[in-house]
């Protein structure tokens, strides 16, 4: 089945875009359709947006297929497409498994409120939990090499005794912060994509979080990755993430053959870190 997407990104992290207002899927298999869309083009998830007794809609799959409950990046690419198509308020909702974001358009930028931070806890000196739509483990310490974050990134998520204490033994994100002159700058290492991607939405809210707490900083703070910079504050009790989103084409997948050939668009558990002074 030849399924046609929209590909976008937030900062550098990657989606194609499924509209099921002209594209229905209902009754196919979205998780299959995700890993060989994913695979063939090279992207991070897979957005799939709708509307709903005219309620705009958005559901997120990981690259390997596992459907989660929120994405910030996602999020903000959804809110983009929806104002350019079928919205015509800068300011509206969308609902997502994780309950109704309020979300804006401004211009270039897209700001989305992800609610409030959940279930946070100090784990150990350096490390701490927080919930902001999906699990983040949050490792405080001083910059790291790309290499290094993957390598130790890698091994958190998989900590089984770390998963089940925060309650989600199928694993947590993991992100390294470090403080700079503008905010934080931080490598996020994303379950289902099982990789450190160049940018996440919810690992810089649940960074900027976890920052202002440890480092008694106030938000707003600019969390910076190696796709781009994305703005977080408190909005009225909720963490609002804001910054550039970009369309880079139409693109073809074929749900039926994870390797096919890609159509290019047209247009832990550890308390001494070994990575810490690297």
């Amino acid at each position: 089945m030849r399924i046609m997407a929209t590909k976008m990104d937030g900062c550098g992290n990657s989606f194609l875009l499924v509209d099921e207002v002209k594209n229905p899927l209902s009754g196919f298999d979205r998780a299959r359709i995700s890993n060989a869309l994913a695979t063939q083009h090279d992207t991070d998830g897979i957005l799939y947006v709708d509307q709903l007794q005219g309620m705009p809609t958005m559901k997120i799959f990981d690259r390997d297929g596992t459907e989660e409950t929120m994405c910030g990046n996602g999020l903000r690419c959804a809110t983009r497409y929806f104002r350019d198509t079928y919205v015509n308020n800068d300011v509206f909702n969308i609902m997502t498994d994780d309950g109704m974001k309020e979300v804006v358009v401004d211009n270039e930028s897209v700001e989305v409120n992800l609610g409030a931070a959940r279930d946070y806890r100090q784990i150990d000196q350096n490390l701490h939990y927080v919930y902001t739509g999906v699990p983040h483990v949050v490792v405080i310490g001083s910059e790291i090499s790309l290499e290094v974050a993957t390598a130790h990134g890698q091994s958190l998520r998989n900590d089984k005794p770390l998963c089940e204490l925060v309650g989600h033994p199928e694993g947590v994100n993991v992100n390294f912060i470090w403080r700079t002159a503008e905010g934080i700058a931080l490598h996020t290492f994303e379950v289902g994509v099982e990789n450190v991607t160049q940018s996440c939405g919810t690992g810089s809210a649940a960074s900027a979080y976890v920052a202002a707490r440890v480092f008694g900083i106030d938000l707003p703070i600019m969390t910076s990755s190696s796709g781009g910079s994305l703005h977080v504050r408190n909005d009225n009790g909720g963490l609002s993430i804001s910054g550039p989103t970009r369309y880079q084409g139409k693109v073809i997948g074929f749900s039926n053959a994870v390797f096919a050939k890609s159509v290019e668009p047209v247009n832990y558990w550890q308390r001494n870190y070994a990575w810490q002074g690297m």
